[in-house]
């Protein structure tokens, strides 16, 4: 099979257009294609220049890359689905989770919407990836300078994120740890246990309230994070299904990591834990560098 990695893909979605292409926003996470392939047979196309030593070193550690080529003629979508665009775009909206789930209050906002600002808010628009465009919202001034719709919600001090990635047909799951930025930018994450969140999780029934809201049953997988916060009196409150996505993720990514590398953690564009044990995962030529700690 052939396969274009199109991180474009919330892109698409936000301009209610199946066909954008955005070559710029491959360039920096086209590679974990080669992290997550499960066959030889399998062809990446692409338009960058993975050098055979590279290639070479992800094989060493067990990684499957398969081929490359420039090539882009019959490929398939691989970090999502664009066929059912509409149905897509509504299972991956913030502001569709918004209108049946607000665990913090949260505000779906569109153009025009007049809105006042009391206190400190935290803005996320509709459409995105992995935290980009995300905000803090202290005015209405920061409230003028965002991409709408979007969803406003209570700001929290968040203490750990964690997603979850359940198929329904298995009726499987895993959940990963998130390292994130002060704007919730992804930063790497580790495979864990639910038991070590550190605080009571019921799983069952946030997956019923998800079918519940489900516009069809052919969905066999999603992924949904949930966050840990602590209130005003410093009790820490589980908040789940903050987000939700019909798509690949990083999660996936670092699931497959630790299942070829063994236990571990995943860093990414964050220097400050590379050693020389530190399995490189990312091409030279990558602006923000990946890497793999395996655990002692």
């Amino acid at each position: 099979m052939k396969y274009r990695v199109n991180l474009d893909f919330d892109a698409a979605l936000a301009a209610n257009n199946p066909k954008i292409k955005i070559d710029k926003y491959l360039t920096e996470l086209e590679y974990i294609f080669f992290l997550v392939n499960d066959s030889s047979e399998n062809t990446l196309c692409s338009k960058l220049t993975y050098t055979q030593e590279y290639l070479d070193h992800l094989s060493h550690f067990g990684f499957i890359t398969g081929t490359v080529t420039r090539d882009f003629s019959h490929y398939i979508n691989w970090w999502g689905d664009l066929r059912d665009f509409k149905n897509t775009q509504l299972l991956n909206s913030k502001c569709w989770l918004a209108s049946w789930h607000r665990p913090l209050a949260d505000l779906i906002i569109n153009k025009n919407d007049n809105v006042e600002i009391h206190g400190i808010h935290f803005y996320r628009p509709d459409q995105t990836f992995s935290g980009i465009g995300n905000k803090i919202i202290n005015n209405h001034a920061d409230l003028e300078r965002v991409n709408l719709p979007g969803v406003l919600s209570k700001y929290v001090k968040v203490i750990k994120t964690f997603g979850i990635t359940y198929d329904f047909k298995k009726q499987d799951f895993f959940v990963v740890e998130n390292l994130t930025g002060p704007n919730g930018q992804f930063k790497g994450g580790r495979l864990i246990d639910l038991v070590e969140i550190g605080l009571e999780f019921n799983l069952n029934s946030i997956i019923n309230l998800i079918k519940e809201n489900l516009p069809s049953n052919s969905v066999q997988k999603i992924q949904f994070d949930n966050m840990i916060y602590e209130d005003e009196s410093g009790e820490l409150k589980l908040c789940p299904l903050v987000e939700l996505n019909y798509r690949r993720t990083m999660g996936e990514v670092i699931f497959n990591v630790t299942k070829t590398l063994g236990k571990g953690t995943l860093h990414f564009g964050d220097k400050q834990y590379l050693n020389k044990d530190s399995v490189i995962l990312s091409p030279p030529f990558v602006k923000n560098i990946c890497y793999y700690n395996r655990a002692v």
